[in-house]
């Protein structure tokens, strides 16, 4: 059997115990995975930049790979919470652009809201900090094998917050 991976990536940044509380929270579930940090150090609140991040990280990890993101100004708010199942692996994210990027180049198999509190560390998520009480446990849960189809509700992939990337042009001066 292949070691599953749950990456990590916030910007809960390395001087408080979040990113170790949600890595707890993971070995609860399951101490055989490996769990791996993509970063920390987003710049607070900076979704745009966990999106780029993310995407650029995303297609060097092995298929089956478990991807949290918490980069969350809407932690709670009536936003979503969401997990896709892609051809190569799994997002598991607030619903408010940060997946646009990896989505943009690879396309989603199913898409989950994350309604089923019987996978989430309790049953009533703090209002601050559903990167421990929803999107770690879910993590561990999907990489533990637990189908997607488990976690909630599916809904439609054209309902999904995208972030609105210009496009760079370039102009010649002469």
């Amino acid at each position: 059997m292949l070691q599953q991976i749950v990456t990590l990536l916030s910007d809960f940044g390395l001087r408080d115990v979040y990113v170790g509380v949600m890595k707890g929270v993971i070995a609860q579930i399951n101490p055989l995975l490996t769990v791996v940090d993509i970063t920390h150090e987003i710049p607070p609140q900076d979704i745009v930049a966990g999106r780029f991040n993310l995407m650029n990280a995303y297609s060097y990890f092995p298929k089956g790979t478990v991807h949290v993101a918490v980069v969350d100004p809407g932690v709670g708010s009536d936003r979503r919470a969401i997990a896709v199942q892609l051809e190569s692996g799994f997002l598991v994210e607030p619903d408010n652009g940060l997946l646009s990027g990896v989505l943009s180049q690879n396309p989603p198999v199913k898409v989950v809201e994350l309604t089923n509190p019987e996978y989430w560390l309790a049953a009533t998520p703090s209002q601050t900090f559903h990167g421990r009480d929803i999107f770690a446990p879910v993590g561990a849960h999907l990489a533990s094998g637990v189908p997607i189809e488990k976690l909630g509700k599916i809904i439609d992939v054209g309902t999904l917050v995208q972030l609105q990337i210009p496009t760079p042009t370039q102009t010649v001066r002469g």
